[in-house]
């Protein structure tokens, strides 16, 4: 099935680490806590969108 272009995925990055509880990066349930995502990796963002 074909997307659109603002669907698609243009560009990706890998980042160190895990997410877990203890970093503050997921709940106890396991969701990604995307505020804490976004601060922690805005640099790593930012660069997406430079590209």
């Amino acid at each position: 099935m074909a997307v659109s272009r603002a669907e698609s995925i243009r560009a990706f990055a890998l980042v160190e680490g895990e997410f877990t509880e203890e970093n503050g990066l997921l709940t106890p349930s396991l969701k990604v806590r995307r505020h804490a995502v976004t601060a922690a990796y805005a640099e790593q963002i930012q660069a997406l969108y430079r590209r």
